[in-house]
């Protein structure tokens, strides 16, 4: 994908590596972000007057699909989705507590409504002469964390998707393409970053992105993801004693 002309749909676009993606790509194509949050919208907005914003949970099935209704039809030449909203919450598999909410969250958004995103816009996405589906993961995908177990459970379902959809679509006009995010300097991981952890900055993580995507990769590793790749192939214990410390 170039990447110039496209019309583009990032989720999670209001803050963060998607604010990061949008701002980068708006200059030469149409840019529509979502959000739950009006207010983070409306900020996004002031920063690059050309987006177009929609307010809506995608993890929230009657929200998602009126969105692919509203989108299909006002911006019918939309053809590339990039599914980068996400949230996580942290868990205790050893302790008391009850991990339900956690469970359904973490797999609803970062798993369920990606998903069902790119099923939802397939029908209309494979009828553009060129199309693109970008499904944002993390290098966690290959060495979870023990307190995000089921953000890192999601985000390894939404990997396998990726690569099934990818074959499944391999003779059809829409690319896809998986980026595995490394530890961002987001307000996504404020809370966890240790003092002496150095984190990329999300205009470095989108530009990255977005120069594996023009290249026409079918997964874009980030910083140390592929590092982390190799280790859970070749020694999943040392790995695992790397990113969890």
């Amino acid at each position: 994908m170039k990447l110039i002309g496209d019309t583009i749909l990032i989720t999670g676009g209001s803050e963060g590596i998607g604010l990061a993606l949008a701002r980068a790509l708006e200059p030469n194509n149409t840019v529509i972000i979502c959000s739950r949050n009006q207010r983070k919208l409306e900020y996004a907005k002031n920063l690059c007057n050309g987006l177009h914003t929609e307010v809506c949970d995608v993890s929230d099935t009657a929200q998602r699909q009126a969105l692919v209704k509203r989108l299909v039809e006002f911006f019918p030449h939309l053809n590339v989705v990039i599914n980068n909203a996400g949230a996580k919450r942290t868990t205790d598999l050893a302790g008391p507590e009850d991990l339900n909410a956690a469970k359904t969250h973490d797999m609803s958004l970062n798993f369920s409504a990606p998903a069902e995103l790119c099923i939802e816009f397939l029908p209309h996405l494979r009828s553009q002469a060129n199309a693109c589906i970008v499904n944002m993961t993390t290098g966690l995908v290959y060495l979870p964390k023990a307190k995000q177990a089921f953000y890192c459970a999601a985000k390894s379902a939404l990997h396998s998707f990726t690569l099934s959809l990818a074959w499944a679509l391999k003779e059809s006009s829409v690319e896809v393409c998986e980026v595995s995010l490394p530890l961002v300097d987001t307000q996504f991981h404020q809370s966890e970053l240790p003092k002496n952890m150095q984190a990329m900055k999300s205009e470095e993580a989108a530009n990255k992105t977005l120069r594996g995507i023009r290249k026409g990769k079918k997964h874009v590793y980030i910083g140390k993801t592929l590092l982390a790749h190799c280790l859970s192939l070749i020694a999943p214990d040392t790995g695992m004693a790397i990113v969890n410390r």
